[in-house]
């Protein structure tokens, strides 16, 4: 399939590269002081040394670490033996440097390739995702289309080669898992979901419906569910007796936003929207049995996840793929999809500069201070009112969308 597209690919590489090299966000900080810790300091506990660092270390005192890691610890791991093999190559005093000069980060001697090297790992990850979403197609037509539309949708671009995220690692494996069911191999499914919550956990939240739909009997379905959450729980098993790692990953208020949207029903408690409309989800799949409908209940859980949640932008690359697929199978929601897309743009530019424009203040320093469209419009209107009106537009497409890929079944059956 590379060979057939070396073209398109080598296209969307370069443009890659010219990303990688140009743009920088502060959270990329975070990323590259855990693979130092790894990499230069031997240190395989990440959770407890961040928290045991004295108050007197350069990133304790310039930085801090409350909110430096808070992903599961394959994701540690996994950067952390990236850049080990990468470091013949690398400077180990950028990292330090960091620590003491966040605001001058530009100025460091090599900066730019420096930049280059914490992101490169992902780029095979991302060749890989482009080739297992096009083979979700039989048809060659829409295998061209599949890749095509991933190397160049904005999303990857954005999430992964210039904010320098790891979305695209569980992203990936979500891929995988709808590539295994539509293969009809059902564990590997399952396990693929298990792996992609290893890195961030939001793919956990399909394994249920997966066991449900790859299996009619009660006893089958106890199995699938073992067999999708235990590569979570052996990564992070090690880890458990860790109070810095309980608060830092598993207790972290990131990984509670979905419920903090809640209908009261009296002044101490109330019903969360998002536990409310998933636990229906996972009944109609329990009832439903129909495994070729994974990717409508993997689209439907995301787009409640997002509607009810003040989401961070980079997090909109997790549904992208099925999108992708939904647009190549039928054009008839690009409505829909051009809404949420257009929705996410505009919540995007509303967040810190850093995260928009100032991306590419490497280039163009004097990005470095620029003035947010936040403050912009708020001379003029109510922007926590405009953006809630956003997200309730958002929220409308995104219910709409669930309901019609749910009404109309959308099959793993591709052509």
């Amino acid at each position: 399939m590379l060979t057939k597209y070396k073209k398109i690919l080598v296209i969307g590489i370069l443009l890659r590269v010219v990303l990688m090299f140009s743009t920088f966000h502060p959270d990329l900080q975070g990323h590259s002081s855990v693979t130092y810790f790894f990499t230069y300091e031997k240190k395989l506990d990440i959770y407890q040394h961040l928290a045991a660092l004295p108050v007197d270390h350069p990133l304790v005192k310039n930085l801090g670490v409350g909110d430096i890691f808070i992903y599961p610890p394959l994701s540690y791991f996994t950067l952390g033996i990236a850049r080990t093999v990468l470091s013949p190559f690398a400077d180990p005093n950028f990292t330090p440097w960091i620590w003491e000069n966040l605001d001058k980060v530009e100025t460091f001697p090599g900066f730019h390739f420096q930049i280059f090297l914490l992101k490169i790992p992902y780029l095979f990850v991302d060749v890989l995702a482009a080739v297992f979403l096009a083979r979700l197609f039989d048809k060659e037509s829409n295998q061209k289309k599949a890749f095509v539309f991933w190397l160049f949708n904005p999303l990857t671009l954005y999430s992964t080669f210039m904010l320098g995220q790891l979305d695209l690692l569980p992203t990936f494996f979500v891929i995988l898992s709808i590539y295994f069911a539509k293969k009809k191999k059902y564990s590997l499914s399952l396990v693929a979901l298990g792996i992609g919550g290893s890195y961030k956990m939001f793919p956990l939240l399909f394994i249920p419906v997966a066991a449900f739909l790859f299996s009619k009997s009660i006893r089958g379905r106890v199995k699938n569910l073992f067999i999708g959450f235990v590569p979570f729980v052996i990564t992070i098993l090690p880890f458990l007796g860790s109070p810095a790692f309980r608060q830092m990953v598993l207790f972290s208020p990131k990984s509670q936003k979905m419920l903090f949207m809640n209908w009261p029903v009296s002044g101490a408690e109330g019903i969360y929207p998002f536990v409310f409309i998933l636990v229906l989800l996972y009944l109609l799949a329990f009832y439903g049995q129909n495994a070729r409908l994974l990717l409508s209940y993997f689209l439907s859980i995301l787009l409640l996840t997002f509607s009810v949640t003040h989401y961070h932008p980079q997090w909109f690359l997790w549904i992208t793929p099925l999108l992708i697929v939904d647009l190549v199978k039928t054009r008839k929601r690009w409505v829909l999809v051009t809404i949420l897309i257009g929705c996410w743009l505009v919540i995007t530019l509303f967040f810190e500069p850093s995260l928009s424009y100032g991306l590419f203040y490497p280039v163009f320093p004097d990005l470095k201070n620029v003035v947010g469209l936040t403050e912009i419009l708020s001379k003029y209107t109510e922007v926590f009112k405009l953006k809630s009106i956003i997200r309730s537009l958002f929220a409308a497409a995104a219910f709409y969308y669930a309901f019609d890929v749910i009404r109309s079944k959308v099959k793993l059956k591709t052509q």
